[in-house]
């Protein structure tokens, strides 16, 4: 079975609800959002051309693979060590539009689990996967169920920088898409967010 199809059926089982996630600290709770502090955390990432709703398996099959063991150990501390490393599922996957020079791509981000830091994560066999680290910050999040397609990704976008427009608060960057269950999960259970990073001038 692939990696993919693995990582498809993992993340559309109610046990998706406790799989480990970035922390972060609820600062405010609006009508229609609520902002969140979160600290810097690591992420495994791949760029694929195209838009969300053409670019999902190609990118999934590259992070899947990457966590569960398309990998190779930097120092392994026995000898008897496996050379590969097979990580746990987290949550969210995220994924953010890229716009260069007239051509669209998308980011794809698997989060890492906090048991690893920046020495001890596994490197990537597959040259499109890159290691990073998000610096987090304070962000402006919007929940919402149902299927997840660009389109509907992009009209509670569009809903939650109306929202803070509203409010006077200024946003960096574009709106990142976060999700926390697989395309098999009924549409009513499933966990969508929008989050944008809220610029750093003003303090809640």
């Amino acid at each position: 079975m692939s990696p993919f199809r693995i990582f498809l059926i993992l993340l559309m089982t109610s046990a998706a609800n406790a799989y480990e996630e970035p922390e972060y600290e609820v600062l405010q709770q609006m009508d229609d959002y609520e902002i969140r502090e979160y600290p810097s955390y690591l992420v495994a990432e791949t760029r694929v051309s195209g838009d969300f709703d053409r670019t999902g398996s190609a990118a999934f099959q590259r992070l899947a693979g990457y966590i569960f063991g398309n990998n190779r150990r930097i120092t392994p501390s026995r000898a008897d060590e496996p050379e590969s490393v097979s990580m746990n599922m987290t949550v969210p996957v995220t994924r953010e539009r890229i716009d260069e020079n007239g051509k669209r791509s998308t980011v794809y981000r698997f989060v890492m689990e906090r048991a690893y830091d920046r020495e001890s994560l596994p490197v990537p066999n597959d040259d499109r996967v890159t290691l990073t680290e998000e610096s987090g910050g304070r962000f402006a999040v919007l929940r919402y169920r149902g299927r997840i397609t660009e389109e509907r990704f992009m009209k509670y976008a569009e809903l939650l920088q109306a929202s803070l427009k509203r409010d006077g608060l200024p946003t960096i960057g574009e709106p990142i898409s976060a999700v926390y269950n697989g395309p098999f999960t009924p549409p009513l259970f499933r966990r969508n967010e929008v989050m944008l990073k809220l610029a750093a001038d003003r303090e809640n």
